[in-house]
């Protein structure tokens, strides 16, 4: 079904997001001009560009899901002025670069050429027809107000107004923005890590505008700085070097009910043999999950291969025999108490301390993926010839005979 419903505000949605899109765009370029350069939405204009507290630009954004051209009567060019004119109210002694980013086009042959960057740019010569166009009493009513506003202002405004103008036309429509984004930021990976990687700068860019336009937020923010966004594209762009991976900042906590579907596995088995509570099991649990989603996500997306992950956990396992050989050993021979699951409990600290600096990747520095992928052998402990285990009878549990009987 794609016939628009009579009341559907899609348009002035994607007009929203487009605007959010956009200074991401703004504030990246704005970088390489001007390391201290900050932005801001929603304030004197749709998006402003400053150096310390002074506006550089003023930028109206318009989207439109249809091509189409910028006439000298159109309602985006009007109500773009009439928000300049109040901007500027605010900006006595000095006009910032008023900017128009409009995905339709400026006609070559129309006056409003004049105001495109370029060789052919004459804002004087635009001038005499804004204001003619402004003054016509026959104009259209919807630009009535804005048109009058422009009017009321001095002569001397009008021109310093009109000779800031810049119109950049056949901007990306919002579908397209992240072929802009991947040039303006840098990212030359393919076309899935691409996406990875623009996902999660939107998510922290979304992030950053919400805490920008929401008013009742006694910690808002008014401004984000272009060293802040580098350093976060930085920051994002060093999960995918060769010596990386991509890893979730933060880790969802478990409900009960996700804690409790893993409640029969092997590995959860293999912890309550050696004693251990409800919120150690919670904590070795949710290790485990987030270490099974991220290995997961990296061999469905080929950031990894079997071989890289088999070689990482041959690691972790030749920790875990020297370990357990030796502290078994100890209690078989009676020098470790009687009490099994102390014991068990000693090899798992154990292992879960001698594997802290055992990395997939140099780079890859959260201890919790070793730890949770050692959960992940224990839970193969049935299907496996030497399979790996915390009790010093592990063996013979998961045979389900009962190391307490004696000998005979």
């Amino acid at each position: 079904m794609n016939q628009k419903m009579p009341h559907s505000a899609a348009g002035q949605m994607v007009g929203y997001l487009y605007q959010c899109e956009w200074a991401l765009v703004e504030l990246a370029r704005a970088w390489f001009k001007d390391p201290e350069a900050q932005l801001r939405m929603e304030f004197l204009d749709d998006i402003e560009i400053l150096h310390g507290q002074d506006p550089q630009q003023f930028v109206q954004s318009k989207h439109h899901g249809h091509p189409g051209n910028l006439a000298i009567t159109s309602a985006d060019l009007w109500r773009s002025v009439n928000s300049w004119c109040d901007g500027l109210d605010h900006t006595p002694g000095r006009v910032p670069m008023l900017r128009l980013v409009t995905t339709q086009k400026v006609p070559d042959d129309s006056v409003l050429a004049k105001l495109k960057a370029g060789p052919g740019r004459d804002p004087a010569g635009a001038l005499a027809v804004l204001e003619a166009v402004a003054g016509d009493a026959e104009g259209a009513k919807a630009t009535k107000d804005w048109r009058a506003r422009f009017m009321a202002c001095t002569a001397p405004t009008r021109a310093a107004l009109v000779g800031a103008i810049t119109l950049d036309d056949q901007a990306p429509r919002v579908s397209e923005v992240d072929s802009t984004l991947r040039e303006v930021i840098g990212i030359w990976k393919s076309d899935e890590q691409g996406r990875e990687i623009l996902d999660e700068l939107r998510g922290w860019w979304w992030g950053q505008s919400k805490g920008m336009l929401d008013h009742a937020d006694p910690r808002r923010r008014q401004t984000i700085t272009a060293d802040e966004l580098r350093a976060q594209i930085d920051y994002v762009l060093s999960k995918y070097t060769a010596a990386s991976l991509p890893v979730s900042d933060l880790l969802a906590e478990l409900t009960e009910a996700e804690t409790a579907a893993y409640a029969d596995r092997v590995f959860v088995e293999q912890l309550r043999w050696i004693g251990l509570g409800p919120r150690s099991l919670h904590v070795h649990i949710a290790e485990y999950h987030h270490a099974w989603a991220h290995r997961s996500m990296w061999l469905y997306r080929n950031h990894v291969c079997g071989s890289e992950l088999d070689q990482f956990e041959t690691q972790l396992r030749q920790e875990w025999k020297l370990i357990h050989a030796k502290l078994a050993d100890r209690f078989d021979r009676g020098r470790a108490g009687t009490d099994p699951e102390a014991v068990g409990e000693d090899i798992l600290d154990a292992t879960m301390e001698a594997v802290r600096e055992i990395r997939l990747r140099p780079n890859v520095d959260k201890r919790w993926i070793a730890r949770g992928t050692l959960h992940a052998l224990a839970d193969n402990a049935r299907e496996e010839e030497k399979p790996l285990g915390w009790h010093p009878k592990h063996l013979d549990l998961l045979k389900g005979s009962d190391p307490t009987e004696e000998e005979e």
